[in-house]
């Protein structure tokens, strides 16, 4: 049986196969960078504790993921984590930033939580002549030693970077 009929532009359906072939490398390498900031970032050193992965948030029947829930238990602060495998987008920020919301909404305790943050890390630069990946730190209310004690963008890109380079190490050994 043939999965694909042929077209003038090409076999039907083979775009589709593609896009989803597509769609679960981009699912399979965000977890991965899941699994290797879980790892870096939730460590009893940093007062850092993973909350959730993968955590589905539902709005006026619209659901939201955030890739990596953290929780900073000095701070008392959520940290919602987006991972975007590809080039960076402004308009990414603000996906992020209305994450960071519903998170605020849905799950913060206002009297005893500080307001949530965020950290949007796209794996690839805006253009080609930029180098690596990209992140950005959504933490505009607070202090700078409060933002200090966060992980701060030039830290996330080498986390990405060690990430990168273990992934490959790890397959080139397979």
């Amino acid at each position: 049986m043939n999965m694909f009929r042929r077209t003038e532009s090409g076999p039907e359906g083979f775009e589709d196969v593609i896009d989803e072939i597509t769609e679960s490398l981009r699912r399979t390498f965000t977890g991965i960078v899941v699994d290797h900031l879980e790892e870096e970032l939730a460590v009893p050193a940093r007062n850092i504790c993973v909350a959730d992965r993968h955590m589905g948030l539902m709005e006026d029947e619209r659901d939201y993921t955030v890739d990596l829930l953290l929780f900073h238990v000095t701070q008392l602060r959520y940290i919602a984590v987006q991972v975007h495998v590809g080039r960076f987008n402004p308009a990414l920020i603000g996906r992020t930033r209305y994450t960071v919301a519903l998170v605020d909404d849905l799950l913060r305790l206002p009297d005893t939580h500080s307001p949530s943050v965020g950290i949007l890390l796209c794996t690839d630069a805006p253009a080609d002549h930029m180098a690596g990946p990209v992140a950005v730190a959504l933490y505009d209310d607070l202090s700078a030693e409060e933002a200090a004690e966060l992980p701060l963008p030039l830290e996330l890109t080498a986390l990405i970077d060690s990430c990168f380079e273990a992934t490959a190490a790890k397959h080139a050994t397979t």
